[in-house]
């Protein structure tokens, strides 16, 4: 059985999936499985994910009817063999230690669920702070009692993901939260792998500008303090890299550092 199996939901995403498929192909240890889950993409989505079938070999490539991240991440899940189930956002990029520092991870402390720290795709410093911010937010979520492990990143024990039925289909927004919520009420703790390990995309926040971005977490972490439960569904919160424009997209792919 393979140990792990990354998870990888994307639509129309063909100008940023390849970089995430090639800081696969660069992993220090390639023991893992990659299975991409597409929502029927307009664009050359699934084309790209398929042509990296040579340098992953363990690549499966699948079209949902349907988009959605929730949905497509409990596709992936049920597709894959792995003991672990590694959730990853199809515009993030991993360091070449990745793979070998997660299964280090899991070999040492014994997880069960667990994300990690994780940087800007640029080297502006205002980026910089923002995902200081961000990694200071995951941290105090588990202070607060109100732990969350990020969608950008979630790696969860198979058999804790099927014990509390997988991701919720029914929402739009906050299925992180939620699926941690669950698991958390079994008792079973977030824990944190204090090491940067792959670099996460600050397009969404850039389309939508970080003070609107801010207030809608601010709003979404409140209501979460206060009753346990998040928002469900935010209307301009969308997946998809059709929400940004081909110059955008161009102008957001710095290299991977490594």
């Amino acid at each position: 059985m393979t140990k792990l199996s990354l998870v990888i939901p994307a639509l129309n995403e063909e100008n940023f999936l390849p970089h995430l498929l090639t800081s696969l192909t660069k992993q220090t240890k390639q023991d893992f499985e990659v299975v991409v889950v597409d929502g029927s993409s307009q664009d050359r989505t699934v084309e790209t994910a398929r042509s990296f079938h040579a340098k992953l070999p363990k690549l499966q490539v699948i079209v949902s009817e349907k988009a959605g991240l929730p949905l497509q991440r409990n596709l992936g899940a049920k597709a894959t063999t792995g003991e672990w189930l590694v959730f990853i956002d199809a515009d993030s990029r991993l360091l070449p230690y990745f793979v070998e520092r997660i299964e280090w991870f899991i070999e040492k402390q014994q997880p069960k669920l667990f994300t990690s720290w994780f940087r800007p795709d640029s080297e502006v410093s205002e980026d910089a702070l923002f995902t200081l911010i961000a990694n200071s937010f995951v941290e105090g979520s588990i202070y607060f009692r109100r732990p969350i492990a990020p969608g950008p990143l979630t790696a969860v024990r198979r058999d804790v993901f099927e014990l509390v039925g997988g991701y919720d289909e029914a929402l739009t927004f906050g299925e992180d939260y939620d699926l941690t919520r669950r698991i958390a009420e079994r008792g079973i703790a977030l824990q944190i792998l204090r090491e940067t390990l792959y670099e996460l995309s600050l397009r969404r926040v850039r389309r939508e500008g970080k003070l609107r971005f801010i207030r809608l977490y601010a709003k979404a972490s409140l209501r979460v303090l206060l009753t346990k439960r998040n928002l469900r569904h935010v209307p301009s919160y969308i997946m998809g890299g059709h929400l940004y424009e081909a110059r955008n997209n161009r102008a957001e792919q710095p290299a991977l550092h490594e």
